[in-house]
């Protein structure tokens, strides 16, 4: 994990490099910290481009997540996600 930052006028809390993971592991491990987040928070999670890139944001947003930025970066992408919570 990384110290917090400020990257476009947003605070990172936290990152995660999943970059070399599965599309599975991605999403298993990214929800993990999401439920350790609380209200808010930013994660920001590198992830390789391909199949991980179509999973991954989509299940986020089902979760009820909000995807904030998703970028290239070298060696993969950039995503920052802001942590809600879906409201029974």
């Amino acid at each position: 994990m990384q110290q917090p930052s400020s990257v476009q006028g947003l605070r990172v809390d936290v990152s995660l490099d999943l970059r070399g993971q599965t599309p599975p592991e991605c999403y298993a491990k990214t929800r993990e910290q999401l439920a350790r987040m609380v209200e808010d928070q930013i994660l920001e999670v590198c992830v390789d481009e391909g199949e991980v890139l179509r999973t991954l944001p989509f299940g986020l947003r089902a979760d009820g997540h909000e995807i904030l930025i998703s970028e290239p970066m070298s060696g993969g992408v950039r995503m920052l996600i802001r942590k809600r919570s879906l409201i029974a």
